[in-house]
């Protein structure tokens, strides 16, 4: 692995976070200056060597402070799907309830019969409550 000049490092992130926009070429120049072991590198060697790495060490710290990681469209579609899934099977276990009130009430014979049914709608409307939280 290559050998990294910590002074040379030092000075590149001083330098960048004083004037983030400096041209590789005045850096490179300056950093030459400092260690005789820059001027044996080329100027891409040198910006992957040090500017870089101080980049993506900013970077890094920045991203793990507040941002969040962004979500793939990939977990959006599982995320989406898995809530599709449960707003179905609740969208289904209401309709049974529904359909369960109905048939009680298409079934009774009788007005005392149609009476007992429609006082007990609270029970219906319990069980509707447990197919919402399903979702």
């Amino acid at each position: 692995m290559a050998e990294i000049n910590e002074k040379v490092m030092e000075f590149v992130k001083e330098t960048l976070d004083k004037s983030p926009k400096i041209n590789l070429d005045e850096l490179f120049e300056r950093a030459k200056e400092l260690s005789d072991d820059v001027a044996e590198l080329s100027k891409r060697q040198f910006n992957a060597r040090y500017p870089l790495q101080v980049k993506r060490r900013l970077a890094q710290a920045t991203r793990g402070k507040g941002s969040k990681r962004k979500t793939t469209a990939a977990a959006k579609r599982r995320s989406r799907s898995a809530a599709a899934a449960k707003a179905e099977a609740s969208r289904a276990a209401i309709r049974q309830v529904l359909l369960r009130f109905a048939a009680d009430l298409a079934g009774a014979e009788e007005r005392k019969d149609l009476v007992k049914v429609l006082a007990g709608v609270d029970r219906y409307v319990d069980e509707v409550f447990k197919g919402m939280e399903k979702a």
